[in-house]
């Protein structure tokens, strides 16, 4: 069994806007070229692109549009069950004509979550005296056409309320994320202020997340270990190649996009009043760490002076029937979650490793993942190895003239170094 290697393309069906089917495979699609499947924390739906060609029946006529509904179904070994998605639409699509009789296509598949989230808007008021998981729950399922078991949403604490502004619906979804508060507390001690909530997509559906949950989920559950293997190996399934790091502590960047604090200063719209200075810093955040070292510690007090100061509008709260207004005063403060999310963010994204390893469909972005990383001189490197949080990968199917070749690409982050 080699997850490098077996793979079978049971289905891929393309029907048109009267639900014929006008492209299938083993009908007018011979062959299917390459496929790739995408995930991203911090985008909100999956998408395909696949290139397939036909020789014997060529598709000239097949006249693609955009829009067309399509299905397909992955039979791998790295999953007991079928890859399968029945409910994509072509979004977009490149027809390359050949010096044979063949003509190869490039389609980009996407959810129907994408076509509603350009055709409708978010324009009534959502109330304030109400947590913003609430909200998001709320929107998937009117806005997006998400049903139950796609939605997968983590209970926030606080109360958020806003106007919808004709906004898209994704949009709104990250304007929540930004100002939420997990309400689940951590049973190994970590982090209290669980800010930085995420939100997007996976093959098993619409994810609403704070990193410190991700975080300490993980270590209550078993995940995948990768292990870099330049040699053959055991259990060759779970070899780790390729590993390069894109970004290994950035000082100045992070300084600059308030990585370890900030100052704010709000203006009140209804009051007219500008409040003092607030300030935020890194130091004074509780939160869980994907590493064994709780704080990377810095020369110069970089990390005790908030570095950033912003001037913001006071519109983090929204009328209530009575005429008032929800106030920094309550046990929730905006001021103080937009500041900490802010840093959580970039806390997160200190640290990019990028591997490949053999494909595994059982992965999704934002899994944790534990990675053996080995240094030639001392053998396993303690301080770079240990758990990151899968931020984006690629499925990869090529058909190549020596056979097929099947990997999954993996952009892992995490906050702070130190393996156990």
């Amino acid at each position: 069994m080699s997850y490098l290697k077996q793979i079978v393309v049971k289905n891929l069906t393309i029907s048109n806007v009267d639900g014929d089917k006008v492209a299938v495979l083993g009908d007018n699609i011979t062959s299917v070229l390459s496929i790739d499947y995408y995930e991203n924390i911090f985008h909100p739906t999956y998408q395909f692109e696949i290139s397939f060609v036909s020789v014997d029946n060529p598709l000239g006529d097949l006249e693609l549009r955009g829009t067309e509904t399509a299905s397909i179904e992955i039979k791998h070994d790295s999953m007991e069950e079928s890859f399968e998605f029945d409910d994509l639409v072509v979004t977009s699509f490149v027809q390359n004509q050949s010096e044979s009789t063949a003509n190869l296509f490039t389609v980009r598949l996407e959810p129907m979550g994408i076509i509603n989230n350009e055709k409708n808007r978010v324009t009534k008021r959502y109330s304030p005296d109400v947590a913003g998981s609430v909200h998001i729950e709320n929107i998937l399922k009117t806005q997006i056409g998400a049903s139950e078991d796609e939605i997968d949403v983590e209970e926030s604490v606080n109360p958020v309320g806003f106007y919808g502004n004709y906004w898209r619906p994704f949009k709104a979804l990250y304007w929540i994320a930004k100002r939420s508060m997990s309400g689940s507390m951590p049973e190994d001690g970590g982090g209290t202020d669980r800010v930085g909530f995420l939100f997007w997509q996976t093959k098993s559906g619409y994810k609403f997340k704070s990193i410190d949950t991700m975080i300490s989920d993980s270590k209550k559950e078993t995940v995948f270990e990768y292990v870099q293997n330049d040699v053959i190996s055991d259990n060759p399934n779970f070899d780790l190649y390729n590993p390069t790091f894109e970004i290994d502590q950035n000082i100045i960047l992070q300084m600059m996009n308030s990585m370890y604090g900030e100052n704010r200063k709000y203006f009140n719209i209804h009051t007219f009043q500008i409040t003092d200075d607030v300030a935020f810093s890194k130091t004074n955040a509780k939160q869980a760490h994907l590493g064994t070292e709780d704080e990377v510690k810095l020369n110069f007090d970089v990390n005790e002076n908030p570095t950033v100061p912003t001037r913001n509008v006071f519109l983090d709260y929204t009328m209530r029937k009575d005429g008032t207004y929800d106030d920094a005063g309550k046990e929730y403060n905006p001021h103080k979650i937009i500041s900490q999310a802010k840093m959580r963010y970039q806390s997160i994204l200190s640290r990019s490793l990028r591997v490949t390893v053999p494909m595994n469909l059982e992965l999704e972005a934002g899994d944790v993942i534990s990675v053996k990383l080995i240094d030639s001189m001392k053998g396993t490197d303690k301080w770079m190895s240990g758990l990151y949080i899968i931020k984006d990968l690629q499925h990869s199917y090529i058909t190549r003239k020596n056979g097929v070749q099947c990997y999954t690409y993996l952009r892992l982050i995490k906050d702070t170094p130190g393996d156990d």
